[in-house]
């Protein structure tokens, strides 16, 4: 991470808004990066012969779990959104669970530290672009062939999720940024 992270006096990262803390911290990069060597590290575990029907990042600020389903046709079977047969890969891989620890544990503590201090009309912008910087992260994971790391079921589908969120509202979401970043390639 880059050494110019804004802190105060007492260490904690101050009073920021969402671009502003997302910039300081290498967010997008830093989670495409730690998802990308995940997918690698759990293509080589003891679920390297596993098919997965689907991904999500399981987002509880300022945590950010790597769930996945193995349930074939979730979606047909009405298994939507799914149980997540591994609701937290970063528990059941443990080298995993240590990447993250050493690569996200100081974004966690400053989005921890910043989620503690600021009013609920900026908690909830932060929470929104935390879910849209991950959407971005994830169309980045789609293009860039990251998921070719693991078995995957024909019908893969993808999602970036919040616990008890609105399933329908948060795939049309992620339609939105994979629309933008589609058209922003063909623009290029």
């Amino acid at each position: 991470m880059s050494s110019t992270i804004p802190s105060t006096h007492d260490g904690h990262a101050p009073v920021m808004d969402w671009p502003t803390f997302a910039s300081a911290y290498q967010f997008e990069d830093t989670v495409f990066r730690l998802t990308t060597e995940s997918l690698r590290l759990l293509g080589e575990s003891a679920f390297q012969d596993e098919v997965f029907s689907a991904f999500a990042f399981n987002v509880s600020l300022p945590s950010v779990s790597l769930s996945f389903d193995t349930l074939p046709d979730n979606k047909e079977q009405e298994y939507y959104p799914p149980d997540w047969s591994n609701e937290c890969m970063e528990v059941d891989v443990p080298a995993i669970g240590q990447l993250w620890e050493q690569g996200y544990g100081k974004i966690a503590d400053a989005l921890g530290d910043l989620i503690d201090k600021v009013d609920d009309e900026l908690l909830d912008a932060i929470d929104e672009g935390c879910l849209h910087s991950l959407r971005k992260v994830m169309i980045r994971l789609e293009t860039s062939q990251a998921f070719a790391s693991i078995n995957t079921a024909a019908r893969f589908w993808t999602l970036v999720t919040q616990v008890d969120a609105d399933t329908d509202e948060e795939e049309r979401l992620l339609d939105e940024v994979r629309q933008a970043a589609t058209g922003a390639q063909l623009a290029g």
